[in-house]
């Protein structure tokens, strides 16, 4: 080897080692403005994080509301169907009471059609046959319609 060659060879590797430190700082900062834009994201993300995390408990307290107002709501609506129950209960019972007492008075009125029959009859003068016949009584009621319509008129 010559002499020249030993100054060549050193500086081609000083050549080569330049050009490996220039690429390695150029690397160094397209890495470290890597670093950078993700630091930079990693914070909008917190920032993100922490407003969605701010709403999430804003919707919860909204759904504990709505869930408390619906318990208390059901057990009104709970109640007020208990007392309506109830009071449908009573309006019934008082119904039939009412039809009891519609059939009966029906019932009554049937016989009370035949005594005004029968005293529309003694007005005219029917005897106790003819009004036995026509009203469908007994000779006994008969006889004291007859006679209640006597005493009444004789009174007058």
């Amino acid at each position: 080897m010559s002499l020249l060659a030993v100054p060549i060879i050193a500086v081609c590797g000083l050549l080569v080692s330049l050009l490996v430190v220039i690429y390695c700082v150029f690397t160094f900062k397209k890495q470290n403005k890597s670093v950078k834009l993700l630091h930079a994201q990693q914070q909008a993300n917190d920032l993100m994080v922490n407003e969605l995390q701010g709403v999430v408990n804003t919707l919860q307290l909204q759904v504990n509301n709505v869930v408390s107002k619906s318990e208390h709501d059901l057990l009104e609506t709970t109640q007020v169907s208990k007392q309506l129950e109830h009071r449908i209960k009573t309006i019934q019972a008082q119904l039939q009471s009412y039809q009891q007492q519609i059939q009966q008075l029906q019932e009554g009125e049937g016989h009370d059609k035949f005594y005004a029959r029968a005293f529309k009859l003694a007005e005219k003068g029917a005897d106790i046959e003819e009004i036995m016949a026509e009203c469908e009584l007994p000779r006994a009621e008969a006889e004291m319609l007859l006679s209640v319509y006597l005493q009444r008129n004789s009174t007058i």
